[in-house]
């Protein structure tokens, strides 16, 4: 549930709540910033009222009940989970890192080299969306599937 503040020419200013998932569409928005006496009031508001959200004070981050359980805090000895930025499974949730990762290792020993830089090229310009080196790591993931197609 990141807080984004936001204006429109003339509006009033207001909170969105999203999830911290990458590709969640999931927002809640809260009545209007001015009925509180500060963002960080809002922010308090905001939490107290999102049922169901989860919030990780130390990553600074925050979870819709559909994606709840990757800011669960682990039982000890146990590794949390951690998304993929741009890998989905077949409702559209993203994967687990690690779970992803062996699946790409076993396409690699497959012999499927191209597809898996391809696979790591896409996440890497989905965690970079919008600057230079994600545009470059689309590119190249793209020039990748073309060859390996050929």
């Amino acid at each position: 549930m990141s807080l984004h503040l936001s204006t429109a020419r003339g509006a009033a200013r207001r909170v969105v709540l999203s999830c911290d998932v990458a590709g969640c569409p999931v927002q809640v928005e809260p009545p209007p910033i001015e009925s509180w006496r500060n963002d960080a009031d809002a922010r308090a508001w905001a939490r107290d009222h999102a049922e169901g959200w989860i919030h990780d004070p130390v990553r600074q981050t925050d979870y819709c009940p559909t994606h709840a359980a990757f800011g669960t805090a682990p039982a000890a000895g146990v590794v949390p989970p951690r998304p993929t930025t741009a890998a989905r499974d077949q409702a559209g949730n993203p994967l687990d890192r690690d779970d992803y990762a062996e699946r790409l290792r076993r396409r690699l020993a497959e012999g499927g080299a191209t597809e898996v830089a391809a696979r790591l090229l896409d996440e890497l310009a989905a965690i970079y969306r919008g600057e230079t080196i994600g545009a470059l790591a689309h590119d190249v993931a793209a020039l990748l599937e073309r060859s390996d197609h050929r």
